[in-house]
């Protein structure tokens, strides 16, 4: 019968792709007939035989369209297709498998992949296909019956003999590995008693020193597992297939803890049944852990000893600077008083001046209505009127008065500044007008920038309010201004007079910018990297504790998710650009820092 080249390709392609489906198939079958009381359950045990088969078939396909018959003449031992057969013939004799055995277990092997031809669709002529698994294991059946059949009683003896000797070195080897594993591992049968033990869990539980002394025990199921009855026999009447858990032991090396699994045992060949116990001592561990647990104690509450006193450092600076702004606001409100004071006092006496001669000019008008207006009355009147200058009086009064009230306009002016700049006491984000918090800052500091530096403001009108804390960021600004002057009053030597401090705000997508620029010294490269860093100061002892560009970068950075980017050459300035999320939100899709 001829194949198909279209159902030769399909059949080829699925045989490919169908390996799992196949060993499946086999797999239950042999269950089912009990040929796995002889051979595995294991599905990667199937596996070679699946491969080999199918590849048999595909060899047979690529040889020819036709199918192959049966002629009694050929000698199928020297065909390529029946080749794996002949050799899986010769590993299943040598295990002890007889040759119906053999045979019957073949049948079922044709059977699923006759099985899976039911199961492909596209074929044109199925019964050509089918018809060639069939000839392909009758090939492979004559193969190896002529095979087995001219083999010798003392060859298959042979045989027998060196797989027993295989075995055995197998069988040796993995009781070496077991007995040479350092963790103790106990095995139990399916009633929770000791089935073996490697050596270490002889040595360490069990009081004995023998490798290999429960294997080749007589008696190997009498034994109960140390300390652990309870919890196999609850994992019996339960049927839970793992526990884990911590033990105290007594050893000879003295006292040890050990984690205790106890697993089910793996039982994919339904030969096997019981459990495995694996112990693994964790007292070293646990010293460690204890250990690390104390060093970590003793670190968190160094952390917490160095937070505390950053955090007293941080607020001893703030108040150093509220103790120099409060010395500025103080000459700046002592201005204006000293000339509301001295205009006052000005008043006071224009005042009393102004009482007497009115009092004149009443004894004068009380005089000239009785009609005896005396010479006396009218010179004394004239004297007191020349003492009193009305005239520079009436000129000099108005401008004390303005003069006065604008004293007071500049005191309510610090002093709301000064409102605005300290701000309540809070930690909670509020919404917040970056412009008045500039002007605010730079109304309160004016002591400490008017002598060397001239401020340029450009900021927007148009500016949103953001969310943040006022007083940190007035801090953060007010600590970014002081730094500017600093750097302009570094730079008198080279650049005499005063320098410029530019200060600008804008929106730039989802930010408010913040740009405080000087025409100070500039930053050396080497110093970069370090200028936010806690601790870090260029100036001279006493003058600053490294903590000012800290706060900035807390404040900017850590509080309000910002970001700064920071511009300067030597010589030519500084420019700190801030910027701060119009909606406050957990991260910043900026770089939280750079520094050119």
């Amino acid at each position: 019968m001829r194949i198909e080249k279209h159902d030769k390709d399909v059949f080829k392609e699925c045989l490919l792709s169908s390996e799992d489906k196949l060993i499946e198939l086999i797999l239950k079958y042999a269950e089912r007939q009990h040929y796995t009381k002889y051979t595995s359950t294991l599905k990667e045990a199937w596996r070679r035989s699946i491969d080999g088969l199918s590849q048999s078939i595909i060899a047979t396909l690529e040889q020819s369209d036709q199918v192959p018959e049966l002629g009694p003449d050929e000698d199928f031992s020297s065909d390529s297709s029946t080749e794996f057969g002949v050799v899986e013939a010769r590993r299943h004799r040598v295990r002890g498998v007889n040759l119906s055995m053999f045979l019957g277990l073949m049948k079922y092997y044709r059977q699923a992949y006759l099985d899976l031809v039911e199961e492909i669709s596209g074929l044109h002529q199925p019964a050509s296909i089918k018809l060639l698994i069939n000839r392909v294991y009758d090939r492979i059946e004559l193969a190896y019956c002529t095979e087995w059949a001219g083999t010798d009683s003392e060859s298959q003896i042979k045989d027998l003999s060196d797989s027993n000797l295989h075995l055995t070195n197998e069988k040796n080897k993995y009781l070496t590995l077991f007995e040479s594993l350092s963790s103790p591992v106990i095995l139990c049968d399916i009633d929770g008693k000791v089935d073996n033990y490697n050596n270490a869990a002889g040595r360490l539980l069990l009081g004995t020193n023998t490798p290999g002394s429960r294997y080749y025990a007589e008696r190997r199921s009498d034994l109960d597992p140390p300390a652990l009855q309870q919890e196999l026999a609850r994992m019996v009447v339960e049927g839970t297939r793992q526990l884990d858990l911590e033990k105290v032991y007594q050893t000879p090396d003295g006292e040890k803890t050990y984690h205790i699994r106890i697993e089910q045992m793996l039982d994919v060949s339904h030969k096997f049944s019981g459990y495995t116990i694996l112990f693994n001592d964790i007292t070293e561990r646990l010293q460690w852990s204890r250990q690390l647990e104390e060093i970590n104690r003793k670190q968190s509450l160094l952390i917490e000893d160095l937070n505390q006193t950053r955090q007293q450092l941080v607020q001893s600076e703030k108040m150093a600077a509220v103790g120099q702004l409060s010395a500025g606001i103080a000459h700046e409100i002592n201005t204006p008083i000293q000339y509301i004071g001295d205009n006052t006092r000005f008043l006071q006496e224009a005042c009393s001046d102004l009482q007497s001669l009115s009092e004149g000019y009443q004894s004068l008008l009380e005089a000239a209505k009785q009609g005896q207006v005396e010479q006396g009355l009218i010179s004394r009147l004239e004297e007191q009127l020349a003492e009193t200058e009305p005239d520079y009086l009436f000129e000099e009064i108005p401008g004390a008065i303005n003069q006065s009230l604008e004293g007071v306009d500049k005191i309510a002016a610090i002093v709301s500044a000064m409102k605005v700049f300290a701000g309540p006491e809070t930690q909670e984000k509020v919404e917040t007008d970056i412009n008045l918090a500039i002007d605010s800052t730079l109304n309160v500091s004016t002591n400490v920038w008017k002598y060397h530096a001239e401020i340029v403001t450009e900021l927007d009108p148009q500016l949103p309010l953001i969310s943040c804390i006022p007083q940190e960021l007035n801090q953060a600004l007010l600590n970014i201004i002081v730094n500017a002057v600093d750097a302009i009053t570094a730079a008198d030597d080279q650049q005499p007079g005063k320098g410029r401090i530019t200060i600008r705000t804008t929106v730039e997508d989802e930010w408010v910018l913040i740009e405080v620029s000087d025409t100070g010294t500039g930053i050396p490269e080497d110093l970069k990297s370090r200028i936010f860093d806690p601790f870090f100061t260029t100036k001279a002892l006493g003058k600053g504790i490294g903590q000012g560009l800290n706060v900035v970068y807390h404040t900017i950075v850590v509080q309000h998710s910002g970001a700064i980017d920071v511009q300067s050459k030597v010589g030519e300035g500084a420019s700190f650009q801030i910027r701060l999320p119009r909606t406050y939100h957990s991260g910043s899709s900026k770089p939280e820092v750079s520094v050119d």
